[in-house]
């Protein structure tokens, strides 16, 4: 067991919080995405105030819903990484001087992609084609390209190849009974604090 006196620190924090705050608030404009402003900014919003969790899950959500793009996504997720971060030094400078502390030398166990799904690929390592969160998305995108709004998802299969065999899935497309390409999808992970996050790729392949 090792004891360590934490000394205080004497700046002023609240002047510090003010001015984190302040930082964070103002906000990341290329993390926003067309139609995903207002989520980006109650997004940014929940980081600024420190409410770290809840960005979390309002983050999974705004992807999950098509708001957010993954590169948007990403960029996010590292701000509520360096805000947590931010949080515990202020919290460690606002320490009392008196205070004793008793640190356990134990090697931390870190909960990682590797070790929550190591059968998953990890998302940001899937080949580009997978750009669409969900098969609807993609769906979407292959009728705006194509100009036809009658394409349909069709007979959804175990993927056998790609990133991702035996856990993804196989959707054809079909145009007039006929085949018009296909969406394949595969479930992947997100490193992420505490716990890693199971996201689900989509992507075209004509």
């Amino acid at each position: 067991m090792l004891l360590l006196a934490v000394v205080g620190c004497s700046h002023d924090p609240s002047a510090r919080n003010e001015e984190s705050l302040s930082s964070w608030a103002a906000g990341d404009s290329e993390t926003r995405t067309k139609g995903g402003d207002s989520a980006t900014f109650h997004i940014q919003a929940l980081i600024a105030r420190g409410a770290l969790q809840e960005a979390e899950a309002y983050l999974a959500q705004a992807v999950a819903a098509g708001l957010v793009a993954r590169e948007a996504a990403t960029r996010l997720q590292e701000k509520i990484a360096e805000r947590r971060a931010q949080q515990q030094q202020e919290q460690d400078r606002n320490a009392s001087p008196s205070r004793m502390v008793d640190l356990e030398l134990e090697e931390p166990q870190g909960r990682t992609c590797a070790t929550e799904l190591p059968d998953h690929p990890v998302c940001r390592e899937l080949p580009e084609l997978y750009a669409f969160h969900s098969p609807r998305q993609a769906l979407e995108a292959m009728k705006q390209r194509l100009g036809e709004k009658t394409l349909a998802l069709h007979k959804p299969e175990r993927a056998t190849e790609g990133p991702c065999p035996g856990l993804g899935t196989h959707y054809n497309v079909r145009w007039n009974g006929k085949r018009a390409g296909s969406i394949v999808c595969c479930p992947c992970c997100v490193e992420n604090d505490p716990t890693p996050l199971l996201w689900t790729k989509c992507g075209i392949a004509w």
